[in-house]
């Protein structure tokens, strides 16, 4: 008997390594981008949380590799330390696991990639998704943004609640829409020791076939709770001015729950990808653009070499017809960067309020948050009355 399930176990081994081995015999490579190691401190003032769990190196990204099948793009990024397992970590909402909450393997970063698509000059986007407080170089403006997050269902939810609450005359589906056109949670998340891959579908790039593109990318430390992630603050600023969208924002001093700082308030980004630790350094203290690496015919000369991208393109076809979606920088694109000067009192508060509540309700339904947060958070939004 012990015989037969000993055979029994290697054939199961067998099998999935001949599974991943066929997995990955379908990918055709793009680009394998290397950043320096040791460079996990944003502008060089970020200082890790002081908990054991948070350790220098958790958040070093070393290097980005982009491949494709015949479905879409897999991308994997590797760090220099392992990737922590959410299980057995108490969560700050009570004793719970963090495993509760953080239920695809990793729970300490977010990792932002921005993909210019097209490579035209003046052309995407140069802001970036809440909560990051750093814009992107025009010479890397974005059309697609990957959001890759401990939860991502929850920070999509609290991003369509942030613009359906700014934006009250648009339906809920025009800003799915245009949200869902342009920035993208993936769920299809796989963390293996150092590395954590996951999957884009090809239709999310509109029929780019990624053999000329520029990235983007960097990493932000993540929260996991509402109560720390959607702080709902009295009506002084815009709800998408206030929405973290689940990263820790620096604290002055040494903070165990987030990242600390001495000297002037530098933003939350801890590692960008592939620029050298001085550009990342100056970029990030001058608050400047920041800039990517790019491949292709297109190709700019980047500072940090990669390896060259395959040519030929896959026989995935996908429709690239034109639609009326409103581009999400109209919604996403401050219009006002003053933020210093708090919104005028009105009755619009009272259906901010019915708004904040009705959308927390939603999440609850939709298993997105637990009893404990759903308390917490409903409880905060009452006191603002």
């Amino acid at each position: 008997m012990r015989k037969y399930s000993h055979v029994k176990s290697s054939l199961l081994f067998i099998t999935l390594v001949l599974t991943v081995l066929n997995a990955w015999a379908g990918r055709q490579p793009l680009i394998t981008i290397s950043d320096p190691t040791g460079d996990d401190f944003g502008d060089g003032t970020l200082i890790y949380p002081q908990r054991s769990d948070f350790q220098k190196g958790d958040l070093d990204l070393t290097q980005l590799q982009i491949s494709r099948d015949e479905e879409g793009f897999w991308f994997e990024a590797i760090f220099k330390n392992p990737i922590r397992d959410p299980n057995g970590v108490p969560n700050s909402v009570g004793a719970e696991s963090l495993a509760n909450f953080a239920r695809k393997g990793f729970y300490q970063f977010n990792l932002d990639i921005y993909v210019d698509t097209d490579r035209k000059s003046g052309s995407g986007n140069t802001f970036t998704v809440p909560g990051r407080h750093v814009r992107i170089d025009p010479a890397y403006a974005w059309e697609k943004a990957v959001i890759v997050t401990p939860r991502p269902e929850l920070m999509r939810q609290q991003l369509l609640g942030a613009l359906t609450e700014q934006y009250p005359d648009r339906t809920k589906s025009e800003t799915e829409a245009s949200v869902d056109q342009s920035i993208f949670f993936p769920t299809r998340i796989r963390v293996l020791g150092k590395s954590i891959t996951f999957f884009v579908p090809a239709s999310f790039f509109s029929g780019s076939d990624g053999t000329d593109w520029a990235v983007t990318a960097f990493v932000t430390g993540a929260i996991t709770t509402i109560p720390a992630d959607l702080s709902l603050f009295p009506s002084t600023k815009k709800p998408l001015d206030r929405l973290q969208l689940g990263v820790m924002q620096p604290a002055s001093g040494s903070p165990q729950d987030t990242f600390g700082y001495s000297g002037a308030n530098p933003g939350p980004v801890v590692d960008v990808l592939g620029a050298s630790t001085e550009q990342q350094v100056r970029q990030l203290a001058e608050n400047i653009g920041l800039s990517g690496v790019s491949w292709g015919k297109h190709a700019i000369n980047d500072i940090q070499p990669v390896l060259a991208a395959a040519s030929a393109p896959l026989t995935t076809v996908v429709s690239t017809a034109k639609s009326q979606i409103v581009p999400v920088g109209e919604l996403l694109q401050s219009k006002n960067p003053d933020l210093s000067k708090p919104a005028d009192a009105s009755p619009k508060a009272d259906k901010s309020v019915a708004i904040r509540l009705q959308t927390l309700q939603q999440l609850f339904e939709q298993k997105l948050i637990n009893e404990s947060e759903y308390r917490q958070q409903k409880q905060r939004i009452l006191n603002d009355l």
